[in-house]
């Protein structure tokens, strides 16, 4: 069960979207994972709190269609904050952050069963490498529907380097998945959810839309497009009480 998901259904409801001004908000959980699998004795305190069993995995998603929940991309989502188009009712945005080979089989195979779909911000210099997915998966991922979105190209905290090296860094992750994926690219998640001003600026010149920060809260309107927040699903507490939320205006 998920906790956060039940308190948002029964306080706040989702507005319809033929409703007035006013009125037409639409609430929406955007959730961050890291791993789905199993836990080692050897796995750190940083490993366990990143990851979530399958198991709790495919019961949270049973959780969500059994009640009326749908899943929606980021990209979906950016849209509908936009005004380019209109979310299904009960949204919810699963995200996975770095790219790790782990999601392959116990997320992406899953979710592909089901038609559902989610999220996947990669960092284009880990693929290939131990422990992440290939170029070959993050293609056939894309192919089949998933939404595959940008998180540098090496995952450093983008407020403690050099100018240069960040910016290049929100390019360049851009740039590659692009060109090999043959996709647009327009969403970006920081690095620890870390940002300032000057890296604000460097994402918005490199042509994003928007960005996800792992800042729990509220967002008051579109006009917070480069720091939308999210919340964590780990292992030892699979949502916080309170979801994040976005509200859409018309």
């Amino acid at each position: 069960m998920l906790p956060a998901l039940v308190l948002l259904s029964r306080s706040f409801g989702f507005a319809r979207a033929d409703t007035p001004r006013s009125a037409r908000q639409f609430y929406v959980p955007v959730l961050i994972y890291h791993h789905v699998k199993a836990l080692k004795p050897s796995d750190s305190a940083t490993e366990r709190g990143l990851t979530i069993l399958p198991s709790q995995f495919q019961a949270q998603l049973r959780y969500l269609q059994s009640n009326g929940y749908h899943t929606v991309s980021a990209s979906a989502l950016v849209a509908a904050l936009q005004g380019k188009s209109i979310l299904p009712t009960k949204p919810v945005v699963l995200t996975f952050d770095d790219g790790y080979r782990d999601v392959y089989t116990n997320v992406y195979h899953l979710l592909h069963r089901l038609h559902l779909t989610a999220t996947f911000f990669v960092v284009p210099g880990f693929l290939d490498s131990v422990r992440y997915l290939t170029w070959k998966q993050v293609d056939q991922m894309s192919k089949q529907g998933m939404d595959i979105e940008a998180h540098t190209m090496s995952h450093p905290d983008l407020t403690l380097v050099p100018a240069i090296q960040a910016r290049n860094e929100i390019d360049q992750s851009r740039f590659v998945l692009q060109r090999r994926l043959h996709k647009l690219v327009r969403i970006f998640a920081y690095p620890y959810g870390d940002y300032n001003a000057a890296v604000l600026q460097d994402v918005r010149a490199a042509g994003y839309v928007a960005a996800f920060t792992t800042r729990e809260g509220w967002i008051e309107s579109n006009g917070e497009m480069l720091t939308l927040p999210r919340v964590y699903a780990n292992h030892d507490e699979t949502v916080p009480v309170r979801p994040a939320a976005v509200h859409q205006y018309p």
